[in-house]
């Protein structure tokens, strides 16, 4: 009885083994794991595939109960969140290990017309001897006032189990909701972690540069020109071949002369 059983267990996590490596070979190469039909999925077309090789594999997927499966949407999202714990574990103990962090974030609004914020960590890896930026997903924002953010990404951090009294910078945009000297969320956060230095963020200035400098007309029409020059070669093949013979052309000349 005893080695029946041992052996259902080895058999049942082999099977489970071979499901869980398609469900991370579709993530890491973000195919989409359900098609239009479910049985045109990638996901189920990796097991197959994987089958011809795994005699116990396919067993299962040929004779298993279907209750009994583990190949339904329910158990791939439930597999695919159990798999996002762990990563996410092991990024927030490698940023405790850091002792030190920064964090990092913005917010969108999804299809569905809610505001996702994201929630990334920047710190320094001392395995590696690298800085690494993570993140460690995303927060739905019910409301988006100073003080509403401030709460939602401190709860998060610490729910994330991230030592949130080591935070040294905080980096957002410049709206006045994130970086408002009274009632942003820097300065909120700040009240709570005095040594959390606000930063903005760099790719917002480059952002907001370029919009202030396309206001003056000389650099407005340079953009349009080189915009324009960009699509009379994009959509024309025979253009495109007669630039490359052209510079060809004139790599030769340079070095001849």
């Amino acid at each position: 009885m005893s080695e029946s059983f041992n052996a259902r267990i080895k058999r049942n996590r082999e099977v489970l083994s071979c499901i869980i490596d398609a469900i991370l070979l579709c993530g890491k190469q973000n195919l989409a794991i359900r098609g239009h039909e479910e049985k045109h999925s990638n996901f189920v077309a990796l097991l197959q595939m994987r089958a011809k090789d795994n005699i116990v594999l396919a067993d299962h997927l040929a004779f298993a109960d279907p209750q009994k499966k583990y190949t339904s949407p329910d158990i791939q999202n439930e597999l695919i969140e159990i798999c996002a714990d762990q990563i996410i574990s092991t990024l927030v103990q490698d940023c405790n290990d850091s002792k030190y962090f920064g964090f990092m974030s913005d917010g969108a609004t999804d299809c569905a017309t809610k505001e996702q914020t994201s929630i990334c960590v920047r710190f320094f890896d001392k395995t590696t001897k690298s800085i690494r930026e993570e993140s460690l997903g995303f927060a739905e924002a019910s409301r988006t006032t100073g003080e509403a953010l401030a709460e939602l990404f401190l709860e998060q951090l610490e729910l994330k189990g991230i030592d949130i009294d080591h935070m040294r910078a905080q980096g957002y945009d410049g709206a006045a909701n994130m970086s408002g000297i009274h009632k942003g969320v820097q300065s909120r956060i700040k009240e709570r972690i005095p040594g959390a230095s606000y930063i903005h963020c760099k790719a917002h200035n480059l952002n907001l540069s370029i919009v202030h400098a396309s206001e003056e007309p000389l650099i407005r029409n340079l953009m349009n020109t080189v915009q324009a020059i960009a699509f009379a070669f994009d959509y024309s093949a025979k253009r495109v071949l007669f630039l490359k013979e052209s510079l060809e052309q004139n790599a030769v000349e340079r070095r001849n002369g």
